[in-house]
This record gives structure tokens, sequence and C-alpha cells, in this order.
């Protein structure tokens, strides 16, 4: 019986099925081992992966990319506000969420981020049919540690609407240590694991600790600072100059020219990963001129070493989040397609150069092979004795806080359990309120950062009415082991009691 692991990039994902004793991931119909998370509306259809992206140059306005970026997030988020300043296709607001406004079959319709996302695993629901047993396709579904609980819902919900029957979301660091089974086969091992997974849009460094086969995020940080289309912008900034310098023509006078450059040099950049030269050829880049020209991995190198700097940094960052030392770090996974140039490999490794480094398997196929052996075990088809899905310990993806006011009244968030925080976990607070308060509110509030008031999202509100003077107020928070956070607020003196129940990020 088949066991599919699914990984959803923001640009990219791949499929891995277990299936007789082994893992490996299912090309798609193309013959490829990853599929772009790209989807576009045309006259004819609605056409994903490969055939959109290509596509995309002549259909910008209704090629829709990166939607992972905005599944599960409200209009007002942040995030959002920046993909849409971002966006080549027109976004509207309806009723609160995002959709797009495309051109699909000679008239303009409504798409959602959940219609893309559904059509994307629907893509690799067709992958998966070859090595299905019939309509069953049990899997796996892996996603960023910091994701919150509403968007592991949303994804599991689109894979289900897909035909994917879906056991369980794990956490991608959790799933990078499963892919080489680090804790599965000695459940004696403990030891700190970083995980370095480079994304096409984004690099999330991880910190895991591993012990007695029991997994604990100690530690993550996630910038777009790095990631793999920045080295992509790099080489084509270069290829650009070389254009310009020879032919005095300035392709950023064209968005189409910037995009077939774009194109060329992300296989450029995917050819220097395992040759130490690469070809670059465009027919009529720009106003009819074609462009040829090589560029070597020692040269790619050079211009890429204040990124290389950037990616080693975020380990330091991640240390000091997770209170490891780097000499402390015994094992590193380096995953994610834009880990595939060698010199960012070697980089982290000559940074931690005291650890065990892995990285044979394709660094854009662990996390997907990784949730295909937890699916697995699920499904009862690993012969390991140790049950994976039970050994993982639910954290906070968020910093649980109360909101309050400093003496200029500005907002001032008061952490109460940290992100990362394991289930469960119980804290007791005393508040002294004024002789003349009789009243008291408490925002309970989730955030991403303690320090900016602006990342909180209100969980709930206690309210508490007709106090004594002087009141003393005992307030305990209890972060139960399914993920709810339970609020008992309790006046000394009179017995008043207010409490409040909310489901919290794990």
């Amino acid at each position: 019986m088949a066991a599919f692991g699914v990984h959803f990039g923001t640009t990219s994902a791949c499929l891995a099925v277990y299936k007789d004793g082994k893992t490996d991931v299912v090309a798609n119909d193309l013959g490829d081992r990853t599929t772009p998370c790209v989807v576009a509306y045309t006259d004819l259809d609605q056409t994903v992966g490969a055939a959109a992206k290509q596509g995309s140059i002549r259909n910008t306005q209704n090629t829709i990319s990166f939607v992972k970026r905005v599944l599960g997030r409200p209009w007002e988020d942040p995030v959002t506000q920046e993909y849409i300043s971002k966006s080549p296709v027109k976004i509207e607001n309806r009723n609160g969420g995002l959709v797009y406004v495309v051109d699909f079959k000679e008239k303009m319709i409504d798409a959602t981020p959940v219609d893309v996302a559904t059509a994307i695993y629907k893509q690799m629901k067709e992958t998966a049919n070859s090595h299905g047993d019939g309509d069953i396709h049990d899997s796996v579904l892996a996603v960023p540690s910091q994701f919150s609980e509403e968007q592991r819902k949303v994804f599991g919900e689109c894979a289900s609407k897909a035909g994917f029957s879906v056991l369980r979301t794990i956490n991608e660091p959790v799933a990078a240590l499963l892919a080489y089974d680090l804790g599965q086969m000695d459940n004696t091992l403990h030891c700190n694991v970083l995980v370095y997974r480079l994304g096409g849009d984004s690099t999330d460094v991880s910190i895991v600790q591993l012990q007695g086969g029991l997994y604990r995020i100690l530690g993550n940080t996630c910038t777009q600072e790095v990631a793999g289309s920045k080295f992509t912008n790099v080489l084509a900034d270069f290829l650009a100059q070389e254009f310009y310098k020879k032919y005095k023509l300035d392709i950023k006078e064209s968005r189409r020219s910037v995009s077939k450059m774009r194109m060329a040099t992300e296989v450029c950049k995917h050819t220097l990963s395992t040759l130490e030269n690469a070809q670059v050829s465009i027919d009529s880049l720009h106003e009819g001129v074609d462009f040829h020209s090589s560029v070597s991995r020692a040269r790619f190198e050079s211009l890429c070493g204040n990124l290389v700097q950037k990616c080693v940094a975020l380990i330091d960052d991640v240390c000091a989040k997770s209170n490891v030392s780097s000499s402390d770090i015994e094992k590193v996974i380096v995953c994610g397609g834009g880990a595939k140039p060698p010199f960012v490999q070697k980089a982290i490794s000559d940074y931690l150069s005291n650890a065990e480094v892995f990285n044979t398997i394709p660094p854009d196929e662990v996390i997907a092979i990784g949730a295909a052996k937890q699916a697995a075990i699920l499904t009862g088809n690993n012969d390991n004795e140790l049950l994976i899905g039970e050994n993982e310990i639910e954290c906070l993806s968020k910093t649980v806080c109360i909101k309050g006011y400093d003496a200029n009244k500005d907002p001032v968030l008061y952490p109460i359990f940290q992100e990362m925080t394991p289930f469960p976990a119980r804290r007791q607070e005393v508040m002294n309120l004024s002789p003349q308060q009789t009243s008291m509110e408490m925002d309970i509030c989730e955030c991403t950062d303690v320090e900016n008031p602006d990342t909180a999202k209100c969980l709930a509100k206690i309210v508490m009415k007709d106090l004594p003077e002087k009141a003393c107020i005992s307030v305990t928070f209890h972060l139960r082991s399914e993920g709810s956070l339970h609020v008992t607020c309790r006046e000394e003196t009179s017995q008043i009691v207010e409490q409040v129940t909310v489901d919290v990020c794990s």
C-alpha cells in the first residue's frame, strides 16, 4: 500500500511515495521531480506547473505565483499587503479575503488562494495516481513550523479537496530529520540538529533537539532576505549588465525582456549546481537582439559572496534564539532548492566544521521524503517500531502574551509563553489593582514579535467588574496538551472568577 508525502513550497512542490519498503520522489508527466507552484488562466483552459510558468512571459496578468505566502492569511495581514503590492495580477478584497481577478475563457472571474492551491494539489494528485492504490492516497503534509493553526487547516483542506487523504500535518524541520531517519533507528541518540532550508522564496533555519526519539524545535529564524530567488537575481543582473555593455540596450525597459532573462538565468543557475560552466542563449532578448554568454561556477560564487555571508549569519541568529552555541550543534541537514549550489553547502558545513552534514538527498526532495516516511508509519507500512507522530512534541508557533499600555498610553506586549514553548505548560501571575480601580480588562494575544505590538492578534478578552478596593487578582494560564489555552482570573477577597478557553497556534 502506497503512502505519500507532499511538500507544497512557495515556488515549487514535491511529491514522494513510500511503497514496497522504499521511499522515492515521484516524477510528474514531464519527468520533473518538482513542479512549479504556478497556475495560469487562459482563453482555453487552466494550466498548472511548468506550462503555466513558461507562459507567464505573455500572460503575466493571469499567472499566479507564490500563493503559499497568502494562503490562510487575512486581507489586513502585513504579509498579504506586501504580496498585493508586488503582484502583477489584479487583486481585490472580498469580505476580508484576497481574490485574484483573472481573464479566463474570455470572461473575468474571481479565483481565491484556496482555488489556486487546490489546483496545484490536484496536479500533484494526478502525479500520485501512477503510484497509488486506486482512490486511496494517504498522505502527510509538511508545512513551516511557524505556520498558524489556521494556515495548517487551510492547507489540509486544499489537499483534501484535491483528493488526498490527509493523515497529518508535520513541521518541515521534523520532516527533514525523518528523511535521514535521525532518531528512528537509534532511540538513544541525543543531539542538536540544525536544519537549514534555503527555499526559492525564503530561508528557514531551525534547531531541533533530538532526545530518545523525541523532537523538539528549540528555535527558528525565517527571512526573505536570503533565498534562491536572490541568487537568481544576482546572476540575472550580471548577465543584464553584460548585455548592456555589448549592445547598449537596457532590458529593464521591458518587463517581457526581464522575464525572459530571469527564466534563462534559473536554468543557468541549476546547471552550475552540477557543472563548472553553463551557457546562456536567449533569442530576441530585447528589441530583436539575441543574447549568448557563458558563466563559470567560480564567477557565480564570486557574485554571491554577500548572500553567502548572510546565509552563515542566520546560523548565529537561530543559535541565539535557541540559547544554543554553534559548537553544540552536532548534525546539519541542508535542504531546499536554493541550497543546490555547492558553494552554499560548503559555506554552511565550513562554519559548522565539527558537525556531521547530511546532504546525500537532493535538497529540494528532502522534506517530501520525510513526510512520506511519516505517512508510511501512520499507515503501518513501515517496519520501524518508533511511532514518529507520537514522538513529535507540539510547541507554540507564536508567543502568547498580554497586551497592556505604558505611561504614554502606547501598547506594550508582556509575554506569558514564548514561541516554541512545548505543550503542556502552566504559569501563574498576580495583579494588584490600584485602590480606586473596581474593574479590569485583559487582552490575551498571540504575536510574532513582542517588541512590535502591531504583530499581535487578540485571542480573547477577559473583563472583571464590581471588584473590591485594592483588588488582588490571581491569573492562571494553562497551555493544555491538545493545544488550547485556559485562562482563569480569580479575585482573592471576593472570589469573583472569570475564565476563558481559546485555541492557540501550534
